[in-house]
């Protein structure tokens, strides 16, 4: 497998990038789980374990990546991409997760920081609403538009309906297999298939590469919106295989 930050091919007994340094952990497909270094399956649910990008702390801080674990009383939930970085409650909602300045043309999710799976992408992980009101918008589509390739790493298992939400420029989404939830359906860049955006500019279609089968991808969940741009052409499915 070669390194998804720098193209690199991994160590097949480390696990690491000798390019970059990067560091994978393998992840079960199946059920999101961590696995032990050498583990090829997993023990709760026999799964395939893939290598999936176990960043740092300070790895997301520098790539402008912030996650949080939100809780509610005495439950204590799943780490997901958003907006408030190591903070717990429900202090995420209108706050940007990506956040590097300029953006990066290709930005890579980890699946794991420092070891604990991260479950998934939150909803305006990389534009909130209120960057769309009239005096900001135009600033908003600047940035956006920079955002060519967005990269997700084994293990990561949904997309909230607007983890997405204004990707204007994406041209390619990577998903990995571990996929069991598409919620996000890019109605917000669409609308009808023919509409330009806000900017005036008319959004070219998205292909989205998949880490697996077309077989794989039919138990993925996804909106009939979602299939009708599928049919439109204005996303296109590419499978990678296993």
């Amino acid at each position: 497998m070669k390194c998804e930050l720098c193209f690199g091919e991994l160590d097949a007994e480390t696990l690491r990038c000798p390019s970059c340094g990067a560091k994978y952990t393998p992840v079960c497909v199946n059920c999101g789980r961590a696995l032990a270094p050498g583990e090829t399956l997993c023990p709760a649910c026999g799964g395939e374990g893939l290598p999936g990008l176990d960043m740092t702390r300070q790895g997301l801080t520098e790539a402008g990546i912030k996650c949080f674990m939100p809780y509610a009383g005495d439950r204590v939930y799943d780490i997901y991409f958003g907006g408030n970085h190591d903070g717990g409650g429900w202090e995420f909602h209108n706050l940007r997760g990506y956040v590097r300045e300029p953006p990066q043309p290709r930005v890579v999710l980890p699946a794991l920081v420092e070891g604990r799976p991260i479950y998934g992408i939150w909803n305006e992980f990389f534009c909130v609403g209120d960057e769309f009101v009239p005096e900001k918008q135009e600033a908003a589509f600047a940035r956006m538009m920079q955002i060519r390739e967005i990269v997700v790493s084994n293990g990561v298992r949904e997309a909230f309906t607007y983890a997405f939400f204004n990707c204007a420029g994406l041209e390619t989404l990577e998903l990995p297999r571990s996929m069991v939830s598409m919620k996000y359906d890019f109605y917000d860049l669409f609308m009808d298939g023919e509409e330009v955006m806000g900017n005036g500019v008319k959004k070219t279609p998205v292909t989205i590469r998949y880490r697996g089968t077309e077989e794989d991808w039919r138990r993925v969940a996804v909106t009939s919106r979602f299939q009708d741009y599928v049919a439109m052409g204005c996303i296109k499915m590419e499978y990678l295989g296993r």
